[in-house]
């Protein structure tokens, strides 16, 4: 694809700021909600898991004695300034000592890990937070970054096993992909009637 061609579709399907609470919310809630769902079966705080074309939307808390799930839910801080202070979802593992940030991103190929850079630094004052209000839990953020046309670092693979086991991460990933593109042929197909 030329230069000349490849910014004005980077900027329709990952970049037009008319259309972040709309579209790419969209698709990025579902590429997301399906490691969430994972997630929760893992922590049986769920029976099912809905197909990745579900509009099926998680509910913003689930818990039993041992997990608290949270999805879009905000952390009040007690002890510092946090200004972002809600992230995609949230784990709280009370078995394991450990709070699970999730944050999910669906950027431009080119910047994938310009987003990731940009997730971490954006949490850390939340992460002190978490660290103060769960003393002797162990804090972690993961950055789920597929691009736009369903491209991920293999250090994402990873992080995938690690929240959903080494059994079922491929699977995961590639539903998540499924969602993302079909999102982003979404974009393009809407931009393109309008045009």
């Amino acid at each position: 694809m030329s230069k000349g061609i490849r910014k004005p579709v980077a900027y329709v399907v990952s970049g037009c700021s008319a259309i972040v609470q709309t579209l790419y919310l969209n698709g990025h809630n579902a590429a997301l909600k399906i490691l969430f769902f994972e997630m929760l079966k893992g922590s049986k705080l769920a029976d099912a898991i809905p197909p990745w074309y579900s509009p099926v939307q998680p509910k913003p808390v689930y818990q039993d004695d041992k997990v608290t799930a949270y999805w879009d839910v905000p952390v009040f801080a007690e002890h510092l300034q946090v200004r972002a202070n809600r992230v995609d979802a949230r784990f709280v593992d009370r078995e394991n000592r450990e709070v699970m940030l999730i944050e999910m991103s669906c950027p431009w190929m080119d910047n994938r890990k310009q987003k990731e850079e940009e997730k971490t630094l954006k949490y850390a004052p939340l992460r002190l937070e978490l660290k103060r209000q769960h003393p002797g839990y162990k804090i972690r953020q993961f950055n789920i970054v597929i691009d736009a046309l369903g491209g991920y670092s293999r250090s994402l693979k990873e992080e995938v096993k690690t929240l959903v086991g080494s059994d079922r991460y491929r699977e995961v990933l590639r539903r998540m992909q499924k969602a993302v593109l079909s999102h982003t042929l979404h974009i393009a197909k809407t931009f393109k009637v309008m045009c």
